[in-house]
């Protein structure tokens, strides 16, 4: 957004995906999810395009396809144009969340860097 637009309106949104999203196939999901925010948008600020920040759509495809989030809160900002841009309201990152922990079983296959006093070193001769 340029610094000449003139802000018109600026609202907060909570946009809920389920149930609608518990009924399509589980590899359509994370696509209808982007789909249903702006339907929502369209039909809540009546606007005439919708740009959705990068932030935000890294934040629905987080956890890939089939598992996006069951509501996200948003906040739209609408200008002089009739364009609405979306932006995540709460900074997250949802990547770094969702990363689950490799556990090993202790004994097994666990590394460890040699230790000082494993190392011989070699007389010159």
């Amino acid at each position: 957004m340029s610094v000449e637009e003139e802000i018109i309106e600026e609202r907060v949104y909570t946009i809920p995906f389920y149930p609608k999203l518990k009924l399509s196939t589980r590899y359509k999901r994370a696509p209808r999810a982007i789909r249903i925010m702006k339907e929502f948008i369209y039909r809540h600020m009546k606007a005439e395009d919708i740009i959705i920040d990068n932030e935000l759509n890294e934040f629905i495809w987080a956890r890939g396809i089939q598992k996006p989030p069951r509501k996200v809160r948003v906040r739209a900002i609408k200008d002089e144009d009739g364009i609405v841009e979306l932006y995540l309201v709460e900074k997250k990152v949802a990547t770094e969340a969702r990363v689950p922990q490799v556990r090993r079983r202790p004994g097994r296959g666990e590394l460890r860097p040699p230790e000082d006093e494993d190392i011989e070193e070699e007389e010159d001769v």
